[in-house]
């Protein structure tokens, strides 16, 4: 099994808009091949396999579950709640 999603860093269509060149790193494409999970940049050839597709999932969502902890509490701090 083979899948792919291009993901684009927040802001990157503002950079394109106002003719500014953003990092080679602010688009990610990640693919499923057999299982694993690769992430590649787009114009480039090379590929990194981050892990089995079970494993970087759960550690996607850990990482996403600690980024909306982080932006509670520094909204709770601030009053932006």
């Amino acid at each position: 099994m083979k899948w792919a999603a291009k993901s684009t860093m927040p802001g990157s269509d503002d950079r394109i808009a106002n003719g500014r060149h953003g990092h080679l790193s602010d688009d990610l494409i990640f693919s499923l091949i057999d299982g694993y999970v690769w992430v590649s940049w787009p114009g480039t050839v090379a590929s990194v396999k981050l892990g089995a597709n079970d494993t970087v999932r759960a550690l996607m969502r850990d990482f996403l579950a600690q980024c909306e902890l982080g932006d509670r509490l520094t909204n709770a701090r601030t009053g932006d709640e």
